[in-house]
């Protein structure tokens, strides 16, 4: 690892030996998930031919992760983020290797898709906000780039890869079996945790003989003093208030929980960067809600092609995110980044439209697949930036919290996205929902880009 680090730069993140664990484990779990979420869709649709019943499988999954991430994040905030990261994982392996073994058994049914589905939704509410905190402990901030595009790359591989193991699992065996694959995935992720050893404290990670980046207890002027150098170099995004850092904890049970995510929302809304863009993306969700729920219908019904198109497309999608992540994680800093992000957001619509029209058929499968690739840089590019601002900007002790008020902001809207995307599809058809969404997206594109805030976040 350390060798690879060396030779190539997005990849120095890895000189860390538990960021390395970290990142083997969730690259072998994202794997599973890819070839489970393609089994997934192309199961659902053959059991019920129906857009609806797989954006209702989707909301189930969604719904918890809007109702329970503002907890997950207290929960981030408040215990071991490793810990955390290890109780999702057995509790995702135990659902999938249930479902397996019911699909084994030739007892599987739809609804017992839609109850895993929500048991994933549960623990991804507490492993992201967790999983989104963590790199800061494990990584000095220069190399906070280098592991989120590295998080980017293993995850887009693994689509990369996932779908043609799932569109195999589908042909040649049956999907019972990806279930069965995702779940020992989980497991395999639990061991590398495992591994990586207690991971003490809410300190940013500082590459040796540097000074401490963030204070002791008793530290605050020295805290203060980051705090105003990060500004300084930062113009335009000073809008967060200075707080004074305090080593009091906040009181437990729910009153306690309460304050810390008043206290995570508090911050965001004192940014306009960054309550503006969660905004954005809970409206995005919903014009990106086609790709998750009416590509397997636009793939079967318009295309006429089997689950191998389905899974070229989210494959290309990947191979365009990683391509992305390679670049960005090139940079230990980036100028202008909230343009470059939200440029890179830019490019999405078109080619979501171009799917849609009617002579993408015609093109098949070049323009799809085409079209998949610059979906995937787009929203690639945009994925390592607000990471990386995310981590390098907003006090490690609430990160957490922030994080999760960003998933949970972000996917507010998705599981209204979700329904109305499938009974839209059912009703006229996968081709103009995609029309439709994609012109959504740079509509708002374009309204991140008119703020100031934004243009300017540097």
């Amino acid at each position: 690892m350390k060798t690879f680090a060396r030779r190539l730069t997005f990849g120095r993140a890895l000189r860390s030996r538990r960021f390395a664990l970290l990142w083997c484990g969730q690259t072998v779990s994202a794997l599973g998930d890819g070839a489970f979420y393609t089994a997934l869709a192309w199961q659902v649709l053959i059991l019920t031919h129906s857009a609806t019943a797989m954006g209702l499988a989707l909301v189930a999954e969604t719904a918890p992760l809007v109702l329970f991430t503002l907890i997950g994040g207290v929960v981030a905030d408040r215990l071991p983020r490793r810990l955390t990261l290890l109780w999702s994982d057995g509790g995702r392996a135990g659902a999938a290797g249930i479902v397996a073994a019911l699909g084994l058994a030739n007892a599987l049914s739809y609804w017992h898709i839609v109850a895993l589905a929500f048991v994933f939704g549960l623990a991804e509410a507490f492993f992201r906000p967790a999983y989104q905190a963590i790199p800061p402990e494990l990584v000095p901030a220069e190399d906070l780039s280098s592991a989120n595009a590295l998080t980017s790359l293993s995850r887009n591989l693994s689509v990369l890869v996932g779908p043609a193991l799932g569109a195999a699992f589908v042909t040649l065996t049956t999907a019972s079996l990806a279930f069965a694959f995702d779940s020992a995935t989980f497991v395999a992720s639990a061991v590398f945790l495992i591994l990586m050893g207690r991971v003490d404290g809410l300190a940013r990670a500082e590459p040796e003989g540097s000074a401490p980046l963030s204070a002791p207890v008793g530290g605050v002027e020295a805290a203060l003093a980051v705090r105003a150098e990060a500004e300084a170099v930062t113009p335009g995004i000073a809008t967060v208030q200075r707080e004074e850092l305090a080593p009091a904890r906040a009181p437990g049970g729910l009153r306690g929980a309460l304050a810390d995510i008043r206290e995570g929302i508090g911050y965001i809304t004192a940014s306009t960067w960054l309550w503006l863009t969660i905004a954005l993306a809970s409206l995005g969700n919903v014009a990106n809600a086609p790709i998750q729920v009416a590509l397997p219908k636009l793939v079967h019904d318009v295309y006429h092609q089997d689950a191998w198109l389905l899974g070229a497309v989210l494959s290309a999608s990947a191979a365009g995110s990683m391509v992305a992540a390679l670049a960005m994680g090139q940079f230990k800093r980036l100028r202008r980044r909230g343009l470059i992000a939200y440029f890179g957001l830019l490019v999405v619509g078109p080619a979501q439209i171009a799917l849609g029209l009617p002579f993408a058929r015609l093109l098949a499968p070049g323009l799809p697949l085409f079209a998949g690739a610059v979906i995937g840089m787009g929203f690639g590019v945009f994925e390592v930036i607000w990471l990386t601002t995310l981590q390098e900007l907003v006090p490690a002790e609430k990160l957490g919290r922030v994080s999760s008020v960003d998933w949970m902001g972000s996917l507010l809207l998705q599981p209204v996205g979700l329904f109305l995307v499938g009974a839209l599809t059912d009703a006229i058809g996968p081709s103009w929902v995609f029309v439709a969404g994609g012109a959504l997206n740079m509509l708002l594109t374009l309204i991140g880009l008119a703020s100031r805030d934004i243009r300017h976040l540097d």
